[in-house]
């Protein structure tokens, strides 16, 4: 935790002070830190928030109500926890990370035209934040804003050539935009990273699948399965996979294989009832 504390200073503007001389504001400050490394998350809330009244106004407090914010999203007080990050953005409108708290929590929200905001002012101060690329890219694929997905996807991919979940958006990504081939040297390049990757397989055998080459849709997912025979996810897919060739007993035997392993009984219920 004192590690964390040193890269959120480090994070904050060079200018911004960072802790004042009041004593009782110190002494707070070190009992926080002393309760989250024991993991009283309550307590050490309680304790940031005594400091921040001594000094609301204060630059440094933005570090304390940033941490307030991660307790509060880590006890899953969502709204509440984007009141802290609000108030820490006050005090100090460009800190980088409390941006990107304050992004992740509003997708975990579902409010994706607040995180995009977010996303788009941190990307403004630093064009190549790996991390807002990638949530960016994510929310405008989801919004079928398929041109600006592809641009951030390939920047990060660009500056980060062994980014796994970059390159895995941007394959899915040309996969739906009816570019396959490049779809495909996508997951090449994957599969050159990571040769063992089961959710690679997994993806390649959907792509297959889409194209009704069902055989080679079926060697990845059956690799996938051996690679990670306790994902229900996997099970799941070849299920479909045998549903479009019409092997409904083997449909059927995956779907309940993903249910040992922990799937929903409800929605596999319901996609075999389509495969018979």
């Amino acid at each position: 935790m004192k590690k964390l504390l040193l890269v959120l200073l480090l994070a904050l503007p060079a200018a911004m002070p960072v802790w004042g001389q009041n004593e009782e504001y110190a002494v707070l400050i070190k009992q926080g830190m002393k309760a989250l490394e024991a993991d009283s998350l309550s307590k050490a809330e309680t304790i940031f928030l005594r400091a921040i009244a001594i000094k609301p106004t204060d630059k440094g407090s933005a570090a304390l109500y940033r941490y307030v914010g991660q307790v509060r999203t880590r006890q899953g007080r969502a709204q509440e926890a984007l009141e802290a990050f609000n108030s820490a953005l006050q005090l100090v409108p460009d800190a980088r990370e409390v941006l990107m708290d304050r992004a992740s929590l509003n997708i975990q929200m579902g409010r994706n035209s607040h995180a995009i905001n977010d996303l788009n002012d941190l990307l403004t101060l630093n064009p190549d934040h790996p991390e807002a690329l990638f949530f960016r890219a994510y929310i405008y694929a989801g919004q079928h804003l398929n041109a600006k997905a592809r641009a951030d996807y390939e920047r990060l991919v660009t500056l980060q050539p062994r980014n796994r979940e970059a390159r895995l958006g941007l394959a899915l990504l040309c996969d739906r935009d009816r570019r396959p081939q490049e779809a495909m040297e996508h997951i090449d390049v994957l599969l050159r990273y990571w040769p063992d990757d089961a959710t690679v397989y997994a993806v390649r055998g959907g792509m297959y699948q889409k194209r009704r080459q069902y055989e080679q849709a079926l060697r990845d997912m059956n690799h996938a399965i051996e690679l990670e025979p306790g994902n229900p996810d996997f099970y799941i897919s070849r299920a479909l996979l045998y549903k479009d060739f019409h092997k409904k007993s083997l449909a059927t035997a995956d779907f309940r294989k993903a249910v040992e392993l922990g799937a929903s009984a409800q929605e596999c219920a319901s996609m075999m009832l389509d495969a018979e």
